[in-house]
């Protein structure tokens, strides 16, 4: 059975909506909120459970990547002489065309970055509210094995 489309029946409201709060925890606390949910409910619920851990490590992972990504940044303006010694040295002058394209790509990167992060949540947080078990990529798996084979 694909646990991706398998909506739980035996989940209460109360439920669906902890496991809501856990991934929109984006937009009202970070990582604390799930943390504190999972915390408070890992006993009561082993629906709440298995979303309030992969709203953690989706967290955790999803940091990691947009500091991977910031640093990636940071070298290629460092490597292609777009750092502010660039300005200082051209005496004040603009930046090149193709400096200002390489800029719209990275920065448009970054704006894209954060808005895929966030719309992913948001989509979890539906999912997870109409009852689904929906699973992360990579973190879902091993979390339903722990939180629904091992008990």
């Amino acid at each position: 059975m694909d646990i991706q489309n398998s909506q739980q029946p035996e989940t209460t409201s109360d439920e669906r909506l902890f496991g809501m709060l856990s991934h929109l925890s984006v937009f009202l606390g970070g990582i604390i909120l799930p943390i504190i949910i999972w915390a408070t409910q890992k006993d009561k619920s082993k629906f709440v459970r298995f979303h309030s851990l992969q709203a953690i490590f989706f967290q955790i992972a999803y940091a990691a990547l947009v500091i991977l990504f910031v640093l990636f940044l940071v070298m290629v303006l460092l490597i292609s002489g777009l750092g502010l010694s660039a300005l200082e040295k051209s005496g004040g002058e603009s930046l090149s065309p193709l400096m200002i394209i390489i800029l719209i790509i990275l920065y448009g990167g970054i704006f894209l970055f954060v808005i895929g992060g966030i719309s992913y949540s948001v989509y979890l947080a539906v999912k997870t509210y109409n009852g689904y078990l929906i699973k992360v990529p990579v973190i879902g798996k091993i979390i339903y094995g722990k939180v629904y084979e091992q008990s």
